[in-house]
């Protein structure tokens, strides 16, 4: 019967098909997973027309075999059960957390850095207010820019969008740090915010299913070789 459903003919590529299908199809039944018969009866209904037959011409040409229907439903469940069955198990154990999901971007995508900054822009002539405001501790950027009469803007900026001293000391600073520089006619104060990462080239759903994938397939080689471990196998000639 295996021989027929797989359609496969290597005698050692069934029996290992034929091991690893009874070895899950045990270890699910013990968790409690199945297949209902409906879903079963349907599958052979499938399986008889993609033949052109009805379940009855099936029914018919298993008999040839020495099988009967019956026999031929309880083939396709175990096998339901260690196919679907262990797609859902798996869904249930295997995770993938955001952490590894940007992870996974920044390795597959083309990675932009930016940093988020608050920039205060002065005339010149304010520059000993512009002092004395922080010599009192008034590092309230957007506040600064209304009583100096400056330009407050809140920017997210790469390497190389600011004036050439400015941007320099952008980089190096931490998150928090405040730092200026000027040109003959303008002051500029920066506060350094966050370090952006933004990540192009990835389509995201089409990662989540390549890293399940893989994690789904390294989960089940784990549990088949876990299961063979601990079983005994004796096949009859």
């Amino acid at each position: 019967m295996a021989e027929l459903y797989y359609g496969v003919k290597d005698r050692k590529e069934l029996l290992n098909r034929l091991i690893e299908i009874n070895l899950i199809y045990q270890f699910l039944v013990q968790k409690g997973i199945d297949i209902p018969d409906e879903k079963v009866d349907e599958i052979v209904q499938q399986i008889a027309k993609a033949n052109g037959m009805t379940p009855q011409e099936l029914a018919r040409e298993l008999s040839k075999y020495g099988l009967t229907l019956q026999d031929f439903r309880e083939f396709v469940k175990k096998e339901l059960i260690a196919t679907e069955g262990l797609r859902e198990y798996l869904r249930r154990k295997v995770e993938l957390s955001e952490i590894e999901l940007e992870l996974a971007k920044l390795k597959e995508g083309k990675v932009k850095t930016k940093k988020r900054i608050e920039l205060v822009t002065i005339l010149k002539d304010k520059g000993k207010e512009l002092l004395r405001e922080i010599e009192s501790g008034n590092l309230n950027l957007k506040e600064l820019a209304e009583k100096l009469g400056g330009e407050y803007q809140s920017l997210e900026v790469e390497k190389g969008d600011l004036i050439k001293e400015l941007d320099e000391q952008v980089w190096k600073s931490k998150e928090g740090d405040v730092i200026f520089a000027e040109d003959k006619d303008q002051i500029y104060v920066v506060k350094v915010g966050k370090i952006l990462t933004e990540v192009s080239g990835v389509n995201e759903e089409e990662l989540k299913r390549k890293i399940l994938a893989k994690k789904f397939q390294e989960e089940y080689e784990k549990l088949l070789k876990e299961l063979k471990k601990n079983s005994v196998i004796t096949i009859l000639e």
